[in-house]
């Protein structure tokens, strides 16, 4: 979660747009510009880039891709890869959408790989066929640069350095939303007819994970705020090859597509262990969540490193392959390591959450005037992700939150307008009085360490039991002080305590292991009576309620 601190507001500003954007990552500038190409006016806000730079390719069927492929056998790995718990109307969009959205980012000059003149596709672990394209030089760089190029082209207003603290809400409806300027103070409200919410995944909500600094977990709780509900929580997936060491490139993840590409993984006793629990495959075909399940069970058994870590192999690659994998290969060479010669220690960190705010094939959240894309949306993963599927999510997504956003905006009546900017100046005069009663960075400490402690990769009902029974006792103790307002320095602990308990809770309910969520109490899967989602919301005393 982001760091809180007691926040200096000084000056308040209103802006008024069509469309109203949270999330300068893919999937939202693939919503702005949908939004923008539609005819509507748009902003775009955010701190930054998000996690999709790390993107090094997203799936998609394409017709020219393996000659036994199909959007039939796509829709399958996602479904069968997610346990049979997807909503299957998010399957049929990603898996339908992805090679039309692949034929835009094309055109939109986007220098995908080729081979022999064709897309060059990488085999990645839960699919069947390689499916997934890449930019050899880096993927998420190249798409992202390529869609905001066109965005702004189409209009698009950024509006960077800013946080969402709050939705802004009249009645039933979402209106807008009130940031933050993390430098200056200034507080901007956006009046918009449609919001679309691209805020990204639980962040920091772990004290071990690959998200970058500026994604906090804002998404979940500004949705359940705003009436929203979530699904899919306990669904934490946990990235399998994190490196560990050297610390210059701790959290850098090492590509699952390298295994695709032969590389393969070993522990202490320099067992191949991963013959051991996918035989004929090993380190192939096999979705990240039993992965980073099984290097976990090495590590806990005693078959790890001294760094708690086991060995990701690549010495067998040939120097091209290695190259292809350019970002990668640099930053280990330059801390010290080069993985042509030396294999590389790596552990499963927390790295996505398959859950989020509960959508339908629109990416309508249910409340009026929000909608929902990218990571901060569940449904579509299911109880587990496929690899390579996270950055279709957003691709695919972003354009269809943004179309219909734009195709469904209520243009604001003045009532709204007027009543949305008292909403705005009430804020601003409570952000002038509020005051921290406890520093906040101790809770956001705390958090953390106790979901990767109660709620990590292999969990029991006992452990998660404690988790729930800390987080509750931290939120009550927290709401105790917090006066209500997004300005409060404790509002970044209670939206962590918030969404650390939404997934604590669906954890401890689900007494089975299913996907990305094992407990050590319940080691089995469950069709009979688990074959299906839990949600979370807020009742009406702003209780957490999870069924």
């Amino acid at each position: 979660m982001h760091t809180s601190t007691t926040r200096s507001i000084r000056s308040l500003h209103i802006q008024s747009t069509d469309v109203l954007v949270l999330g300068c990552g893919v999937a939202g500038y693939q919503a702005a510009g949908a939004a923008a190409r539609g005819g509507a006016s748009v902003s775009i806000v955010g701190l930054a880039k998000g996690a999709s730079p790390f993107i090094l390719g997203f799936n998609a069927c394409l017709e020219n891709g393996h000659q036994e492929d199909s959007i039939d056998q796509f829709h399958n790995d996602v479904f069968q890869g997610g346990y049979e718990i997807a909503d299957l109307s998010l399957v049929q969009t990603i898996t339908q959408q992805a090679r039309e959205a692949f034929t835009e980012l094309q055109a939109l000059g986007v220098p995908f790989e080729t081979n022999c003149g064709q897309p060059a596709l990488r085999h990645l672990s839960g699919s069947r066929y390689p499916r997934s394209v890449y930019v050899k030089s880096g993927t998420g760089n190249a798409i992202l640069g390529a869609i905001s190029k066109a965005a702004i082209g189409l209009g698009v207003k950024e509006c960077l350095g800013l946080r969402a603290i709050s939705l802004i809400k009249i009645g039933d409806r979402v209106c807008g939303a009130l940031t933050l300027q993390r430098h200056t103070g200034e507080l901007t409200a956006f009046l918009a007819g449609s919001t679309v919410l691209a805020t990204g995944g639980i962040g920091g909500l772990y004290s071990d994970s690959t998200y970058p600094a500026d994604v906090g977990g804002d998404s979940y709780a500004l949705a359940l705020d705003a009436g929203a509900t979530l699904v899919d929580m306990e669904f934490v997936q946990f990235e399998p090859t994190v490196v560990s060491t050297p610390a210059a490139v701790r959290g850098m993840e090492m590509p699952t597509a390298m295994l695709g590409d032969g590389a393969i993984m070993t522990n202490s006793l320099g067992e191949r262990f991963m013959c051991r629990y996918n035989p004929p495959n090993c380190e192939k075909q096999i979705e990240k969540a039993k992965m980073a399940l099984f290097i976990q069970k090495e590590i806990d058994e005693g078959r790890g490193t001294d760094n708690g870590s086991v060995y990701f192999d690549a010495t067998g690659l040939t120097q091209e392959c290695l190259h292809g994998y350019v970002t990668h290969f640099r930053r280990l060479v330059k801390a010290g390591v080069d993985p042509s010669s030396t294999p590389i220690q790596v552990h499963p960190a927390a790295h996505s959450l398959m859950g989020g705010v509960k959508i339908n094939h629109q990416c309508h959240s249910g409340v009026q005037g929000l909608f929902v894309c990218g990571e901060a949306a569940g449904g579509v993963h299911g109880a587990s992700r496929i690899a390579g599927n996270g950055a279709s999510d957003a691709i695919v997504f972003g354009r269809v939150a943004g179309k219909y956003a734009q195709q469904t905006l209520m243009p604001l009546t003045p009532t709204y307008i007027s009543r949305a900017k008292e909403i705005a100046q009430t804020c601003f005069e409570q952000a002038q009085k509020s005051r921290p009663a406890k520093p906040a960075p101790s809770y956001l400490q705390l958090i953390p360490k106790i979901m990767a402690a109660k709620v990590g990769i292999r969990r029991s009902g006992a452990s998660i039991g404690e988790a729930v029974d800390s987080l509750q006792a931290l939120l009550a103790e927290i709401q105790s002080t917090w006066d209500g307002s997004p300005f409060h320095p404790l509002a970044d602990a209670r939206a962590a305590a918030l969404v650390g308990l939404s997934i604590a809770g669906s954890a401890l309910k689900r007494e089975e292991s299913r996907g990305a969520h094992f407990r050590t109490d319940f080691p089995t899967r469950n069709d009979a009576q688990w074959k299906r989602s839990n949600l979370a919301h807020l009742n009406d005393r702003k209780e957490l309620v999870i069924s």
